[in-house]
Order: C-alpha cells, then sequence, then structure tokens
C-alpha cells in the first residue's frame, strides 16, 4: 500500500499538516440556542481528534440572523470566544489542527430559526425547494456589514485559538447565492455577469486573509469550500467555478475543498459526461491553482478509498461519515485494518455522539447483539427437523380482486404432497401466474422461501402465508420452512 496518505504535506501559509487526513465539516446540531458551544460539543470532537492532520469544525454562523439549522454553531459575538477557546483547545491538545468553517446561510436562513426575520441574499429570489421564503435583496451597505461580520468571525476564531477557518462557499449558502446567476440577479457591481458574481467570494476572503495578518497570526490557515455545480437553470457551471478558483487562487489561500456526494463524482448537469470532475480540474486550473491543496471528500470508507483519491489528482481527504462510526479511523487506517461501517445501537455514549446527529444516523446503526440472536436463530432453524401429521388442511389466499381462494394442502407425514387451489384463473394474468407456479416451486423445493413474482406481490405473499398457516394446522415448522435453503440448481457438463 501507498504511505502517501500518511505523509506531511505543506500548506501555502506555512502551515504543515502531519498527513493529508482532515474530517469532514458535519453539523451536529448540538450548540446552545444561542450559537455558542456546548460540553456535549466539545468531547464529541476531542473524541475524533489527535492522529488526524485537521479536524474542520461545522458550519458557524457569523451573523445572528444567519443560521441555516437548528442547533448551529455561531460565531456572533465576543462572548462566544471564550467557549469556542474550549473547542479549539480540545481538539489541537491531542494533536490535530483546528479548523473552524464560517458562514452565512443567506436565502437558506429559515425566519423560524432566526427570531422570524426574513431571510436575505443576493437578489430577491427564493430557493427552488418547498415552502422557501424570498429573501430581502442586501443593499450595498448591507454588503460592507457582511463581509466585516466574516471578518470579525476570523479575529474570533483567531482569539479562540483556532489554526484556522474555511470560508464556507458551498451548498447553496450565502457566498454561492452571491456567485450563482440563480439567486444574483443584481445589476450593480456585485452582480450581472460572472466577473461581477465572483466579486463577494473574492472580497470575503481577502478580508479574511487581511484580518489575519492584522492579528499577527502566523500561519494561520484559510481554505475554501466550493459545490462545483448547480441543478437549478440558469445555475453554476463547472467552467464557472474553475473561473472563481483560478481567480480566488491568485490570493494564495491555503486550500479548496470541493464539497461532492463522492469524490469521483462526474457532472449533475450534464449526464451523458462520464468525465470525473476531479479530471476536469486538472483540465481547467490554471498554475496558480495548481499550485493551492484540494482536499477530496465523500465516499471514503475504507483506506483503498483514501489512497484511490489521492490517486486521482487530490491532495488532501476529508473524511465524514466513516469518522462518526470509528473515531480512531487514522490509526485503523494506517495499521490496515477494515473500517466498520456501520455503528451498533448501544454505542452512541462510547462515540460521544449527540442526540440530534443520532437521529440522523438510523441508516448506519445496527442492533448487533439482536442481529447475532437471529442469525443464531436462522442457523438453528436451518436444522430443525419438520414432519406434520398427515392429512389434507384447508387454508385461504387474497385474490387479485380481493377475494378469498380456497386453498387445500395434503402433506405425508414428511413432505408436502400437494396444493390445490380453487378459481385458480385469475381476471389479472400475473396473478394467475402465482397460483400455478409458486405451489410448484414449494412444492419441488419442500420451502416456503420462494421468489415472490413481481407485480403481483401481494398475491404471492398472500399465497405463501396461506400454505404456511396450512403446515401450522399440520403440526408443522412454518417458520423453519421459510427460512429452509432453496436446493441448488445442477447444472449439466453436456
Amino acid at each position: 500500500m501507498s504511505n502517501k496518505l500518511f505523509e506531511e504535506i505543506e500548506l501555502k501559509s506555512g502551515v504543515t499538516l502531519k498527513n493529508r487526513i482532515m474530517m469532514a465539516p458535519m453539523t451536529i446540531q448540538a450548540a446552545y440556542f444561542d450559537g455558542t458551544v456546548t460540553q456535549e460539543m466539545i468531547d464529541y470532537y476531542a473524541h475524533r481528534s489527535g492522529e488526524a492532520g485537521a479536524i474542520i469544525v461545522e458550519s458557524s454562523f457569523v451573523e445572528d440572523k444567519g443560521r441555516g439549522f437548528a442547533g448551529a454553531l455561531g460565531n456572533t459575538k465576543d462572548s462566544q470566544v471564550k467557549e469556542l477557546r474550549k473547542l479549539a483547545s480540545a481538539i489541537k491538545e491531542k494533536g490535530s489542527k483546528a479548523i473552524l468553517q464560517i458562514y452565512h446561510a443567506g436565502r437558506m436562513a429559515a425566519p423560524e430559526l432566526n427570531g422570524g426575520a426574513a431571510p436575505i441574499s443576493a437578489s430577491p429570489v427564493a430557493a427552488l425547494r418547498p415552502d422557501a421564503v424570498t429573501p430581502r435583496q442586501m443593499m450595498p451597505v448591507d454588503i460592507d456589514n457582511m463581509i466585516q461580520c466574516f471578518t470579525d468571525a476570523t479575529r474570533r476564531a483567531i482569539e479562540a485559538g483556532f489554526d484556522g477557518v474555511e470560508i464556507h462557499g458551498a451548498n447553496t449558502y450565502l457566498i454561492q447565492q452571491f456567485f450563482s446567476p440563480h439567486s444574483n440577479r443584481r445589476e450593480d457591481k456585485w452582480g450581472g455577469n460572472l466577473e461581477a458574481r465572483a466579486k463577494f467570494p473574492e472580497a470575503v476572503m481577502k478580508a479574511v486573509q487581511e484580518e489575519a495578518k492584522k492579528q499577527q497570526a502566523e500561519d494561520f490557515i484559510v481554505g475554501y469550500r466550493f459545490s462545483p455545480e448547480e441543478i437549478e437553470e440558469p445555475g453554476i457551471t463547472f467552467e464557472d467555478t474553475m473561473y472563481l478558483l483560478n481567480r480566488l487562487a491568485k490570493l494564495k489561500p491555503d486550500y479548496f475543498h470541493i464539497s461532492m456526494g463522492n469524490w469521483n463524482r462526474t457532472s449533475i448537469r450534464d449526464k451523458e459526461d462520464s468525465q470525473p470532475l476531479i479530471k476536469k480540474y486538472a483540465e481547467l486550473q490554471s498554475e496558480e491553482l495548481a499550485q493551492i491543496a484540494l482536499i477530496g471528500v465523500g465516499g471514503i470508507g475504507q483506506r483503498n478509498d483514501a489512497e484511490a483519491a489521492l490517486e486521482s489528482g487530490y491532495d488532501l481527504v476529508a473524511i465524514g461519515k466513516a469518522f462518526l462510526v470509528e473515531p480512531n479511523w487514522v490509526e485503523k487506517a494506517e495499521a490496515g485494518k477494515e473500517i466498520k461501517n456501520f455503528a451498533d445501537i448501544n454505542e452512541q455514549d462510547r462515540l460521544h455522539v449527540p442526540e440530534p446527529l443520532w437521529d440522523v444516523m438510523d441508516f448506519m446503526i445496527r442492533d448487533v447483539e439482536a442481529d447475532e440472536e437471529k442469525y443464531e436463530h436462522l442457523k438453528a432453524l436451518q436444522n430443525v427437523k419438520i414432519t406434520f401429521n398427515p392429512g389434507t388442511y384447508e387454508a385461504s389466499a387474497e385474490g387479485h380482486d380481493g377475494s378469498d381462494i380456497p386453498i387445500k394442502v395434503t402433506f405425508s407425514d414428511t413432505e408436502i404432497v400437494a396444493i390445490e387451489l380453487e378459481n385458480q384463473e385469475q381476471t389479472d394474468a400475473v396473478a394467475t401466474s402465482v397460483f400455478k407456479r409458486l405451489p410448484e416451486e414449494i412444492i419441488d423445493g419442500q420451502t416456503l422461501q420462494v421468489d415472490i413474482i413481481s407485480g403481483a406481490t401481494v398475491t404471492s405473499r398472500s399465497l405463501i402465508d396461506g400454505v404456511a398457516y396450512a403446515v401450522e394446522k399440520a403440526g408443522g415448522n412454518s417458520e423453519a420452512l421459510r427460512v429452509r435453503s432453496k436446493a441448488a440448481v445442477q447444472w449439466s457438463s453436456k
């Protein structure tokens, strides 16, 4: 295996990361109502810090009406610095760099989360989502004030001891809204064409970098996260994005962080284009952009995933979901061990996962003990000897039209001998095939584990349930019959 994943990398600011692994920013919705850091949040990040080169702390809103979701982290007032300092220290004490993501939700800021305040954006264009509120267009003075909000948030991050900030220009939030032709319909210097739409992201980055210099924050990391495309029409194209990045690269940030569900994703605008965006990035990048580190994210669960991403052209990788279920991802990966892809239902406290996050992790949670018990039970059922009280027993199945179809099932002492149905001919051809084919398969295989017929799911299951009822009446074990393996198909070599 390659060791590139665990090699140091020096960023433009002079900061050296001990490896090329970052923990991706993931919203855990565990802050206080005003955005202040909680102990639960500190524990979550501290538990995952140490071996990763850097931990990127989830999006913190820079203005009090800019929350994008409940329980969001805030960076809007100096009184929050004290708790932010505890969070930064908890990460750094373990050995990882601490980077704070800063953002404003813009038109994605729902009024109910922000004291009833109407959302703001580049233009009064509602987002393409259910119940979206039309935002108020920001005046030039509002834009100047917002840039100052990002500046102040950077100062607080420095005072709190963070090693850097990541400007959140992705996920349809305010900075992206200024760059998007869908949400920015302005005709002043902040909009109207591609060049003008790029001015707000550029102004924010300049302000953040200048504040770091003003605070004499040596080796302070400044990154920028971006979404490569939009599905809206008109929307951001990948060529638009590359224009922006090539322009921002002149400011020499430390890294760009692409926001995608999979590091090897292709275009979401042109379904016919099969070229991964990372390849397009390499083709369209300027010489200056080529010198800026690029972070890949999405679909990285195992070490080989991370190495494949680096091999494709990324300089760093951000691990997301895998860090939720395996806080020791880096150590496991370096040791060449397989990373588990689910959390046990009883591990919430051990994993230090806040309740709101645990609730949305349900697709990644398993009840291991229950699964093991189920497996042992199924294994035991495979060895159950099934016998019957010989005779014919009656049951019923539901026909395609909802009527009851009488069934007669005849048993010997060890086998299902016959399954007879009245009115086999249904008005629906698919339902008719159920009543003809499934009885044959049940008898041939002496099992109730037969394939459901597509297009007649209810009828198929009803017939199987009817035979199972007859099995029970005959003194047999229908549960064991439902899991009995079908006989293997014998292939002839002739």
